[in-house]
Protein backbone atom coordinates (compact mmCIF):
# COMPACT_ATOMS: atom_id res chain seq x y z
CA UNK A 1 0.00 0.00 0.00
CA UNK A 2 0.93 3.73 -0.90
CA UNK A 3 1.31 5.73 1.86
CA UNK A 4 1.41 9.79 1.06
CA UNK A 5 2.99 12.69 3.76
CA UNK A 6 1.21 15.01 4.93
CA UNK A 7 1.03 17.82 3.07
CA UNK A 8 -0.10 21.07 4.69
CA UNK A 9 -3.88 21.89 3.73
CA UNK A 10 -4.44 25.20 5.39
CA UNK A 11 -4.86 27.05 1.85
CA UNK A 12 -7.48 24.42 0.50
CA UNK A 13 -11.46 25.08 0.61
CA UNK A 14 -13.32 23.09 3.61
CA UNK A 15 -15.56 20.61 2.81
CA UNK A 16 -18.37 21.33 0.59
CA UNK A 17 -17.09 24.72 0.16
CA UNK A 18 -19.09 26.80 -3.01
CA UNK A 19 -16.42 26.79 -5.91
CA UNK A 20 -16.17 30.34 -7.17
CA UNK A 21 -16.17 28.96 -10.84
CA UNK A 22 -19.56 27.18 -10.42
CA UNK A 23 -22.08 28.14 -12.47
CA UNK A 24 -19.92 31.01 -14.53
CA UNK A 25 -20.62 28.40 -17.66
CA UNK A 26 -22.83 29.77 -20.25
CA UNK A 27 -24.68 27.19 -23.14
CA UNK A 28 -25.91 29.18 -26.18
CA UNK A 29 -29.15 28.34 -28.03
CA UNK A 30 -26.83 26.82 -30.95
CA UNK A 31 -24.97 24.60 -28.21
CA UNK A 32 -28.45 23.60 -26.40
CA UNK A 33 -29.55 22.81 -30.38
CA UNK A 34 -27.40 19.74 -30.07
CA UNK A 35 -28.47 17.90 -26.86
CA UNK A 36 -31.28 15.74 -26.84
CA UNK A 37 -34.85 17.45 -25.39
CA UNK A 38 -35.95 14.88 -23.28
CA UNK A 39 -36.64 16.34 -19.55
CA UNK A 40 -33.74 14.44 -18.13
CA UNK A 41 -30.97 16.04 -20.43
CA UNK A 42 -32.53 19.33 -19.29
CA UNK A 43 -32.46 18.76 -14.79
CA UNK A 44 -28.98 16.95 -15.74
CA UNK A 45 -27.41 20.36 -17.53
CA UNK A 46 -28.71 22.34 -15.25
CA UNK A 47 -26.88 20.26 -12.46
CA UNK A 48 -23.74 20.61 -14.01
CA UNK A 49 -23.99 23.80 -14.54
CA UNK A 50 -24.16 24.64 -11.34
CA UNK A 51 -21.99 22.64 -9.39
CA UNK A 52 -19.27 23.02 -12.62
CA UNK A 53 -16.77 25.91 -13.38
CA UNK A 54 -17.21 26.83 -16.86
CA UNK A 55 -14.14 24.72 -18.19
CA UNK A 56 -15.27 21.61 -16.84
CA UNK A 57 -18.90 22.14 -18.13
CA UNK A 58 -17.66 22.28 -21.71
CA UNK A 59 -15.32 19.83 -21.36
CA UNK A 60 -18.58 17.28 -20.51
CA UNK A 61 -20.44 19.06 -23.04
CA UNK A 62 -17.81 18.13 -25.60
CA UNK A 63 -17.61 14.69 -24.48
CA UNK A 64 -21.13 13.98 -25.42
CA UNK A 65 -20.36 15.33 -29.22
CA UNK A 66 -17.24 12.97 -29.21
CA UNK A 67 -18.42 10.27 -27.56
CA UNK A 68 -22.17 10.65 -29.77
CA UNK A 69 -19.73 10.22 -32.99
CA UNK A 70 -17.68 7.15 -31.75
CA UNK A 71 -20.93 5.75 -31.64
CA UNK A 72 -21.90 5.99 -35.06
CA UNK A 73 -18.45 5.12 -35.99
CA UNK A 74 -18.53 1.82 -34.30
CA UNK A 75 -21.87 1.20 -36.05
CA UNK A 76 -22.07 2.40 -39.42
CA UNK A 77 -18.41 2.02 -39.71
CA UNK A 78 -17.33 5.10 -41.19
CA UNK A 79 -13.63 4.97 -42.00
CA UNK A 80 -11.36 6.79 -39.83
CA UNK A 81 -7.64 7.10 -39.13
CA UNK A 82 -7.07 4.83 -35.74
CA UNK A 83 -10.62 3.36 -35.56
CA UNK A 84 -10.35 -0.29 -35.99
CA UNK A 85 -13.36 -1.82 -37.55
CA UNK A 86 -15.15 -4.50 -35.74
CA UNK A 87 -13.23 -7.49 -37.11
CA UNK A 88 -10.17 -6.42 -35.51
CA UNK A 89 -11.72 -5.47 -31.64
CA UNK A 90 -11.29 -7.29 -29.18
CA UNK A 91 -13.82 -10.32 -28.38
CA UNK A 92 -15.20 -8.35 -25.13
CA UNK A 93 -15.51 -5.35 -27.01
CA UNK A 94 -17.75 -7.58 -30.00
CA UNK A 95 -20.08 -9.01 -26.95
CA UNK A 96 -20.57 -5.72 -25.27
CA UNK A 97 -23.24 -3.89 -27.17
CA UNK A 98 -25.38 -1.91 -25.68
CA UNK A 99 -25.88 1.45 -26.75
CA UNK A 100 -26.98 4.26 -24.83
CA UNK A 101 -30.02 6.11 -26.78
CA UNK A 102 -28.66 10.12 -27.08
CA UNK A 103 -30.70 11.28 -23.89
CA UNK A 104 -29.13 8.45 -21.59
CA UNK A 105 -25.41 8.74 -23.32
CA UNK A 106 -25.80 13.05 -22.84
CA UNK A 107 -26.82 12.76 -19.09
CA UNK A 108 -23.72 10.75 -18.92
CA UNK A 109 -21.19 12.49 -20.48
CA UNK A 110 -22.46 15.91 -19.31
CA UNK A 111 -22.31 15.01 -15.51
CA UNK A 112 -19.19 12.71 -15.94
CA UNK A 113 -16.84 15.12 -13.97
CA UNK A 114 -19.79 16.23 -11.23
CA UNK A 115 -18.09 14.05 -8.68
CA UNK A 116 -15.56 16.48 -8.29
CA UNK A 117 -18.33 19.71 -7.03
CA UNK A 118 -17.37 20.65 -3.68
CA UNK A 119 -21.09 19.16 -2.41
CA UNK A 120 -19.77 16.00 -3.05
CA UNK A 121 -16.48 16.58 -1.09
CA UNK A 122 -17.66 14.24 2.05
CA UNK A 123 -18.72 11.66 0.21
CA UNK A 124 -15.88 8.79 0.50
CA UNK A 125 -15.89 7.80 -2.99
CA UNK A 126 -13.63 8.79 -5.77
CA UNK A 127 -15.07 11.03 -8.08
CA UNK A 128 -15.80 8.88 -10.83
CA UNK A 129 -17.78 6.91 -8.82
CA UNK A 130 -19.78 9.51 -6.89
CA UNK A 131 -20.65 11.25 -10.67
CA UNK A 132 -21.99 7.68 -11.52
CA UNK A 133 -24.04 7.82 -8.51
CA UNK A 134 -25.73 11.33 -9.01
CA UNK A 135 -26.57 9.70 -12.69
CA UNK A 136 -28.15 6.55 -11.81
CA UNK A 137 -30.19 8.33 -9.68
CA UNK A 138 -31.34 10.71 -11.75
CA UNK A 139 -32.16 8.55 -14.84
CA UNK A 140 -33.91 6.20 -12.31
CA UNK A 141 -36.12 9.20 -11.51
CA UNK A 142 -37.48 9.93 -14.82
CA UNK A 143 -37.84 5.83 -15.51
CA UNK A 144 -34.69 4.68 -17.85
CA UNK A 145 -34.82 1.22 -17.79
CA UNK A 146 -32.04 -0.71 -15.18
CA UNK A 147 -29.89 -1.49 -18.05
CA UNK A 148 -29.70 1.49 -19.00
CA UNK A 149 -28.47 3.19 -15.97
CA UNK A 150 -26.18 0.61 -15.45
CA UNK A 151 -24.61 0.88 -18.62
CA UNK A 152 -23.91 4.52 -17.79
CA UNK A 153 -23.04 3.83 -14.55
CA UNK A 154 -20.38 1.67 -15.76
CA UNK A 155 -18.97 4.49 -18.19
CA UNK A 156 -19.02 7.21 -15.95
CA UNK A 157 -17.07 4.86 -13.14
CA UNK A 158 -14.98 3.43 -15.30
CA UNK A 159 -13.62 6.52 -17.35
CA UNK A 160 -10.71 7.51 -15.98
CA UNK A 161 -9.48 3.58 -16.42
CA UNK A 162 -6.99 3.09 -19.23
CA UNK A 163 -7.15 -0.49 -20.56
CA UNK A 164 -10.53 -1.24 -19.32
CA UNK A 165 -13.34 0.88 -20.85
CA UNK A 166 -11.86 0.41 -24.25
CA UNK A 167 -12.62 -3.54 -23.39
CA UNK A 168 -15.75 -3.13 -22.99
CA UNK A 169 -17.11 -1.32 -26.18
CA UNK A 170 -20.41 0.20 -26.35
CA UNK A 171 -21.07 3.11 -24.29
CA UNK A 172 -18.39 2.61 -21.61
CA UNK A 173 -16.37 2.66 -24.79
CA UNK A 174 -17.24 5.84 -26.41
CA UNK A 175 -17.49 7.92 -23.34
CA UNK A 176 -13.65 7.18 -22.65
CA UNK A 177 -12.21 7.86 -25.87
CA UNK A 178 -14.51 10.65 -25.61
CA UNK A 179 -12.64 11.80 -22.76
CA UNK A 180 -8.94 11.00 -24.11
CA UNK A 181 -10.19 12.78 -27.46
CA UNK A 182 -10.68 16.14 -25.76
CA UNK A 183 -7.64 15.58 -23.97
CA UNK A 184 -5.09 14.83 -27.23
CA UNK A 185 -4.26 11.16 -25.96
CA UNK A 186 -6.52 9.80 -28.84
CA UNK A 187 -7.99 11.07 -32.47
CA UNK A 188 -10.88 12.90 -32.57
CA UNK A 189 -13.68 11.49 -34.55
CA UNK A 190 -13.94 13.52 -37.89
CA UNK A 191 -16.37 16.39 -38.51
CA UNK A 192 -18.80 14.15 -40.96
CA UNK A 193 -19.33 12.05 -37.70
CA UNK A 194 -20.73 15.03 -35.75
CA UNK A 195 -24.14 16.39 -36.61
CA UNK A 196 -23.62 19.95 -38.78
CA UNK A 197 -20.45 18.58 -39.82
CA UNK A 198 -16.82 21.08 -39.54
CA UNK A 199 -18.82 24.30 -39.43
CA UNK A 200 -20.45 23.12 -36.46
CA UNK A 201 -17.21 21.70 -34.95
CA UNK A 202 -15.87 24.99 -35.28
CA UNK A 203 -19.31 27.25 -33.72
CA UNK A 204 -18.49 24.49 -30.41
CA UNK A 205 -15.00 25.19 -30.33
CA UNK A 206 -15.88 28.82 -30.41
CA UNK A 207 -18.85 28.89 -28.24
CA UNK A 208 -17.05 26.07 -25.67
CA UNK A 209 -13.67 27.49 -24.98
CA UNK A 210 -11.10 24.78 -23.12
CA UNK A 211 -10.15 27.31 -20.76
CA UNK A 212 -8.45 25.76 -18.44
CA UNK A 213 -10.06 22.81 -17.94
CA UNK A 214 -6.61 20.33 -17.51
CA UNK A 215 -5.81 22.42 -14.53
CA UNK A 216 -8.97 23.11 -13.47
CA UNK A 217 -10.01 19.36 -13.31
CA UNK A 218 -6.78 18.36 -12.13
CA UNK A 219 -6.89 20.99 -9.37
CA UNK A 220 -10.14 19.94 -8.03
CA UNK A 221 -9.67 16.10 -7.91
CA UNK A 222 -6.36 16.96 -5.73
CA UNK A 223 -8.69 19.72 -3.46
CA UNK A 224 -10.70 16.33 -2.44
CA UNK A 225 -7.72 14.46 -2.01
CA UNK A 226 -6.37 15.96 0.23
CA UNK A 227 -9.36 16.40 2.33
CA UNK A 228 -9.77 12.71 2.04
CA UNK A 229 -7.44 10.54 0.92
CA UNK A 230 -9.95 7.75 0.47
CA UNK A 231 -10.86 9.52 -2.50
CA UNK A 232 -7.78 8.90 -4.35
CA UNK A 233 -6.54 5.46 -4.31
CA UNK A 234 -3.08 4.80 -4.80
CA UNK A 235 -3.64 2.95 -8.57
CA UNK A 236 -5.55 5.13 -9.80
CA UNK A 237 -5.72 8.59 -12.10
CA UNK A 238 -6.75 10.51 -8.68
CA UNK A 239 -4.23 8.71 -7.05
CA UNK A 240 -1.15 9.91 -9.65
CA UNK A 241 -2.28 13.59 -9.12
CA UNK A 242 -2.10 13.57 -5.39
CA UNK A 243 1.26 11.53 -5.73
CA UNK A 244 2.31 14.69 -8.02
CA UNK A 245 0.85 17.58 -5.70
CA UNK A 246 2.49 15.82 -2.88
CA UNK A 247 5.92 15.00 -4.52
CA UNK A 248 5.88 18.98 -5.84
CA UNK A 249 3.62 21.01 -3.72
CA UNK A 250 4.81 24.72 -4.74
CA UNK A 251 3.60 23.94 -8.51
CA UNK A 252 1.18 26.24 -9.19
CA UNK A 253 0.55 24.93 -13.02
CA UNK A 254 -1.47 22.13 -14.65
CA UNK A 255 -0.54 19.05 -12.43
CA UNK A 256 2.24 17.40 -13.53
CA UNK A 257 0.53 13.91 -12.95
CA UNK A 258 -2.37 14.96 -15.16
Amino acid sequence: MCHYPDLDTTHHPEAGAADAGAGTGTITAAVRALMPTQPVCAEALTLAKAALPASILYHSFRVYLYAQAFLRIFDDDIAARDHPPAEHRHEQEQEYTFRAPPHVLFVACILHDIGTAPQHDSVPERFEVVGADVAARLLRAHDVPDPAVRDVWLAMALHTSPGIAERLGGTVRAVRLAVRADFGSYPAPPPESIPGGADMMSTVRWKLPRLEIEKELGDAVVRQALLDRIKAPAASWPGDLLRAKVADPEWEGVNQGF
